[in-house]
């Protein structure tokens, strides 16, 4: 019954509704069995790239918290992107602290309650203090976080890479019809346009 019914509506199904939904799918619908092949492998392999690099990306932004934990003693508790931000930008909170000052002074000279109000707003203090044992940790630290943010970088890319690969696959059903000379002509190591007289 199931069989049957995904049978009837896998026939029935528009050609180019069908692409948009998978990509492969709409040629596939009108027996272009190696263009959907093609289309099939694109999107599994950019759905395979997507989960990878986010995968990746996501482990070594955790790591690289626990890493500033056990070399900075960095507060394990905070989840703010800032904070590990300026973890990878600063020495120690002292020297982080120093600049929170300086903008203090700047927004409010000559107010000594507000500058110690917007120090204990923006600075780091308690639990939140770190400072890195040794200049080599926290270039690691840093380089770790810039893999992370490359490869969720990456990831996003991957979104923008299966829009086009839908585009295309429409745009192949829609435009390049069995009934038109127009075609996409896949072969082993090449794909083309082609037209027929």
């Amino acid at each position: 019954m199931f069989l049957t019914l995904s049978l009837i509506l896998f026939q029935s199904m528009n050609p180019i509704l069908a692409s948009a939904i998978i990509p492969g799918w709409g040629e596939l619908i009108l027996q272009k069995k190696n263009e959907a092949r093609t289309f099939f492998i694109i999107e599994g392999s950019l759905w395979f790239s997507y989960y990878t690099f986010n995968w990746f990306g996501h482990k070594l932004e955790s790591s690289s918290k626990i890493y500033a934990f056990e070399h900075a003693g960095a507060n394990p508790l905070r989840n703010d992107q800032e904070y590990f931000d300026n973890l990878e930008d600063y020495n120690s909170s002292d020297d982080y602290n120093l600049i929170v000052e300086r903008d203090a002074s700047l927004y409010y000279p000559n107010d000594p309650v507000r500058q110690q109000e917007y120090i204990q707003k923006y600075g780091y203090f308690g639990d939140d203090q770190w400072e890195w044992d040794t200049l080599t940790n926290w270039n690691i630290y840093w380089r770790r976080r810039k893999i992370a943010r490359e490869n969720l970088r990456r990831a996003s890319f991957m979104t923008g890479f299966m829009l086009i690969n839908r585009i295309v696959s429409v745009l192949n059903v829609a435009v390049f019809k069995q009934e038109s000379g127009l075609g996409l002509e896949v072969e082993p190591g090449k794909i083309g346009l082609s037209y027929r007289f």
